[in-house]
């Protein structure tokens, strides 16, 4: 059975859909099957990826509108690798999420790997992207406001029950004084939910930027440190944390050639972002652990929680509903 993954993130601007078009071309190169799908209704990116905006005639709102077969909106990248567009008229408001839900679910069927650029944020549009996945990586970036945005929406996952997913760190260097460090991120998730760590790459920007990511070489950084995530999606073997550090680059200066002296009040600021940031993952954590905790934003009463079982159990729980929804 094709296994469908989610790309999402708690903001925009984390490099979610150059993290999808990656993951799509690095498991075709690995043999699967694979098709790439942009679920971002309205505002879609993932066709530049692959330098297919000239190419797109119909999309998955033609085929939610029955203005064409869902087989006639899938464009061939290269052999293993088809591209399904969002529609770029319509915004989630004007897709019937049930008919999207069963045209993806049907296609994906053909293919090893179904790979979804969600919208981002936890709001109606992204909850109708994601709910079919069975598994999602929430791309996060060497800055505290986007952990802090993403274990928010980790706490939406936990409270229904939805343990199958993991964090993908993007864009980090190993040193450098105007970003959060790799370490200091890992200090506050569990080591269970990593999926990878990718360096900052210059070289896939630009083919990014290019259209021509599916032609980016396997020695480069990025796709090095991708490979760990690869065999993680196979196998669910963890990453090798040491080794995707190495891969990291330091940057020591500004664009001006020094390094920054920062205001104390900068220190403070930070000091804050992490606070917050904490504070919103030891939410998240705690329905892991089976802890219950005030959610008073929300509901004004405790969030009830399930009886503690390991987190290798909820994630099996997880895909095993989704296998029996399917």
């Amino acid at each position: 059975m094709s296994t469908i993954i989610a790309v999402a993130s708690g903001k925009g601007g984390v490099g979610k859909t150059l993290i999808t078009a990656s993951l799509a071309v690095a498991l075709q190169r690995r043999g699967h099957t694979v098709l790439a799908v942009d679920a971002d209704m309205g505002l879609r990116n993932l066709d530049l990826m692959f330098g297919m905006q000239d190419d797109v005639l119909f999309d998955i709102g033609d085929a939610v509108k029955g203005s064409c077969r869902p087989e006639e909106a899938i464009i061939s990248i290269v052999e293993g690798l088809d591209f399904l567009a969002a529609s770029q008229k319509h915004t989630w408001e004007k897709i019937d999420a049930p008919s999207y839900h069963y045209i993806l679910e049907t296609l994906s069927k053909e293919y090893d790997y179904t790979v979804i650029d969600c919208p981002p944020g936890r709001g109606r549009a992204f909850k109708d992207a994601a709910v079919i996945a069975d598994r999602t990586f929430f791309v996060v970036e060497p800055t505290w406001s986007s952990m802090r945005d993403a274990a928010r929406v980790m706490q939406y996952f936990n409270k229904h029950k939805r343990f199958n997913y993991d964090v993908l760190f993007n864009n980090f260097y190993g040193r450098d004084p105007g970003y959060v460090s790799v370490q200091e991120m890992l200090q506050l998730l569990s080591p269970e939910t990593i999926a990878g760590i990718l360096p900052h790459d210059p070289d896939i920007h630009a083919f990014a930027q290019k259209g021509t990511l599916i032609h980016a070489p396997a020695s480069i950084p990025f796709f090095m440190a991708m490979e760990e995530t690869m065999v993680y999606i196979e196998t669910k073997e963890s990453p090798h944390i040491d080794g995707l550090l190495t891969l990291l680059p330091e940057k020591e200066t500004s664009l001006l050639g020094y390094s920054p002296e920062l205001p104390q009040n900068n220190f403070q600021s930070d000091g804050i972002m992490k606070g917050l940031a904490a504070a919103e993952l030891q939410k998240a954590a705690a329905i892991l652990r089976g802890v219950s905790f005030p959610d008073k934003e929300e509901t004004g009463e405790k969030t009830p929680i399930p009886p503690q079982i390991s987190l290798r159990q909820r994630r099996q729980q997880s895909m095993s509903w989704r296998h029996y929804r399917r």
